[in-house]
């Protein structure tokens, strides 16, 4: 009986410690079988998450579909940072990538891609313009000061650059080989320039430089004449408009768009230009009221992207579509920055740092403003903001569809690629 009595009292404390609290002898497969009969709130004893491998909630991690909760598990833990570093990057529309920091005097004020082919860029401090490489070499190739905006046409073998308001170009060879004998000074006080790339065999490529003032402006057409050799630019219309404009660019070959001072809400702030008949009308149609809640008359116009038969214009606050005949489209997609932008963002960045807030560029199916303080990804066919990348950075080149997109960290002072997945992700 003593031994009876004795072996009832042992299993009874036993008993009432496994209710309490997890004996470090049992298996984890009885920890597990006693945590699943406790409160589904209640989280696993620390005696059976300290047995399970890693493996298990990695796989419990691939189940996440929503950035908040990665980043919350990539905060747990250093076995579980990999996982969701891995996951949080396929989920990610783009990244920067730091390229090259730069090797001359002042800040970079633009760059573009190496047209070599092998991956590096060609970059514009105010001391020179000079060619980085991949892997973080550099070498300058010209003595030109105050380099505002460059473009280059490697199939005409032109360079055409914007140098302290002179609007000049050179062939690539002469840039290549470091040298200014072929330099044609075409144009001063010149604001800036937009180039139209033909894709049709036999047109030819243009070339619009634009001088404005607080009054007017003017707008000269300029026809790339040559051939892979030797070109040059050939004055092909001149055109003048009585109003203040930001920047302009090419709809088409024969089509133009200017950015001017709104003056009205009606007008929208951008002006259509026929380089055929010279004539001018605004982008947006006056008599359809469906803009008019939008507020435009405080807002700065930026610029304006064909998507293919619509267009969207962008603002300093917001973006929204309209049609061919200027009336507003697809009404459920208005696009609102966080942050408002302002036009003089890349023209006068050398002068006027501290005005800088946003610059928009289109790679379908985004378009990225770069704010003062990060950039922001938005899909132009949900109107949703599907990513943010912190930090400022300039925007450095005007990239045409598919290019690649060059700015400056301005934190670092490296030059950054804003790299696209291969494959795009849904909007989370």
């Amino acid at each position: 009986m003593p031994l009876l009595s004795f072996t009832s009292r042992r299993s009874s404390k036993a008993s009432l410690h496994t209710s309490s609290e997890p004996n470090q002898s049992s298996s984890k497969w009885d920890l597990l079988r006693q945590s699943i009969r406790t409160p589904a709130l209640s989280p696993l004893p620390k005696a059976i998450t300290d047995q399970i491998s890693t493996e298990i909630y990695e796989l419990i991690i691939d189940h996440l579909r929503y950035t908040p909760a990665l980043l919350a598990c990539n905060l747990v833990c250093r076995s579980w940072a990999p996982r969701c570093k891995h996951l949080l990057l396929e989920r990610m529309v783009c990244h920067p990538i730091p390229l090259v920091a730069h090797g001359g005097f002042g800040s970079i004020t633009c760059a573009v891609p190496d047209p070599g082919g092998n991956g590096g860029i060609i970059y514009v401090p105010k001391d020179g313009i000079y060619r980085g490489t991949t892997n973080g070499a550099r070498r300058r190739l010209l003595f030109l000061h105050d380099v505002s905006q460059i473009d280059l046409l490697p199939d005409s073998n032109l360079v055409i650059c914007l140098a302290g308001g002179t609007f000049m170009t050179m062939s690539l060879s002469s840039l290549n080989s470091g040298t200014l004998q072929d330099v044609h000074r075409i144009s001063k006080h010149v604001s800036c320039f937009t180039v139209y790339r033909s894709t049709v065999v036999g047109e030819r490529h243009r070339v619009c430089a634009l001088k404005t003032s607080a009054l007017s402006s003017t707008i000269k057409v300029y026809d790339v004449s040559g051939n892979n050799t030797v070109s040059t630019l050939v004055n092909a219309m001149e055109l003048y408009i009585p109003l203040e404009t930001y920047s302009v660019k090419f709809l088409s070959r024969t089509r133009l768009v200017a950015a001017i001072k709104i003056i009205s809400t009606v007008r929208g702030g951008f002006e259509l230009i026929d380089l055929v008949t010279a004539e001018t009308q605004s982008l947006l149609e006056p008599d359809d009221p469906s803009h008019l809640h939008l507020s435009l008359k405080k807002a700065k116009p930026i610029t304006v992207f064909r998507v293919d038969t619509i267009f969207l214009l962008c603002y300093d606050k917001l973006a929204f579509y309209i049609d061919r005949r200027g009336n507003m489209t697809r009404n459920e997609i208005v696009m609102r920055w966080a942050q408002s932008a302002n036009a003089f963002g890349k023209l006068y960045y050398i002068f006027l740092f501290i005005m800088i807030n946003v610059v928009i560029v289109l790679h379908m199916p985004y378009i990225l403003a770069f704010c003062d303080a990060r950039v922001e990804v938005w899909n132009i066919e949900t109107g949703k903001m599907v990513q943010k990348i912190p930090g400022p950075y300039y925007l450095l080149s005007s990239p045409d569809l598919g290019e690649r997109v060059l700015s400056l960290s301005l934190s670092s002072g490296d030059v950054t690629e804003i790299a696209f997945q291969k494959r795009a992700v849904p909007s989370l």
